[in-house]
């Protein structure tokens, strides 16, 4: 199949490994900005150490997904040594380059790493981190949009994308966080970032929205909107997209965000990312039928 379970699989890993990085690196960004307890400076350099470290091993895995569909191994070369102007070829370069700077902060934030980066230097490559997240996450969506098939054919989902791998990127912070060690510290200022989460997840609702509305009423999709109708496929829309995706992560953040003990249960992250990967099946499956 063009479009099976590895490209569900690579969009899905690819878009949330970026979030997870974009997230960390722009929260390391602003983090530094500020003085801060040295305790938590260290929970902070832990958490930022996993995340990089989780990140990398969630790209490798998402390259492997897209050089495996590719074929064979040979044609995977290709890709990289007689490279062409296409959008596999954009998004593999863009992949492998995300790859090797999220491997750089993650040998940098080593404790016993003889690499080093401070200041204005450290902060370059982060910005760098954070640009070639945003043009993967997008690619996600540019990888589906360009494919011909009318129910993909409008520019939201982009933007759909775009957030449903920001919103799964915080999510794995999130998550990663509740287990660091310095969780009880770092519990509390991750505040704002749920507020950021909150929303991101609004926003995911208002594209999705645009782009239903766009999918039923372009008459060249109908045999995709149809087969989202059926019950098997909308209830995985409804249940899994909707619900795990939107609605239960929406409802806990906010809840959680008006407390003032700390965030303990990281139902929603998992939920979350279970809906993530939900609207890309649907999506893939109705397109690609």
């Amino acid at each position: 199949m063009l479009y099976g379970s590895l490209v569900i699989a690579y969009l899905f890993l690819g878009g949330t490994a970026a979030g997870a990085l974009f997230v960390i690196s722009a929260w390391s960004l602003l983090f530094r900005r500020a003085q801060r307890p040295s305790r938590l400076q260290t929970a902070f350099e832990a958490l930022r150490r996993r995340v990089y470290i989780a990140g990398v091993v969630l790209l490798v895995f998402a390259m492997v997904c897209l050089l495996w569909d590719l074929g064979n191994p040979g044609r995977a070369l290709l890709v990289f040594l007689r490279p062409h102007p296409t959008v596999i070829t954009f998004g593999a370069y863009t992949l492998a380059i995300e790859t090797l700077v999220a491997t750089l902060l993650s040998l940098v934030s080593l404790s016993q790493s003889p690499l080093s980066l401070h200041g204005r230097a450290r902060g370059a490559v982060e910005i760098l981190c954070c640009v070639g997240a945003l043009a993967t996450m997008a690619y996600t969506g540019v990888f589906l949009f360009q494919g011909g098939i009318p129910f993909w054919n409008h520019w939201s989902i982009i933007a759909l994308f775009v957030l449903s791998s920001l919103s799964s990127g915080v999510s794995v912070v999130l998550l990663i966080d509740w287990v660091t060690q310095g969780q009880s510290l770092l519990l509390r200022a991750t505040k704002p970032l749920q507020l950021c989460h909150i929303a991101c997840l609004i926003a995911e609702t208002v594209f999705l929205a645009i782009f239903s509305f766009a999918a039923f009423g372009n008459p060249p999709a109908n045999a995709s909107v149809n087969l989202l109708m059926e019950p098997d496929m909308l209830a995985i829309a409804l249940v899994g997209v909707m619900g795990a995706g939107i609605v239960v992560p929406l409802t806990l953040e906010t809840y959680s965000a008006t407390r003032k003990e700390c965030r303990t249960i990281p139902v929603s992250d998992f939920v979350c990312l279970f809906g993530g990967l939900c609207l890309r099946y649907c999506l893939i499956a109705c397109g690609a039928h």
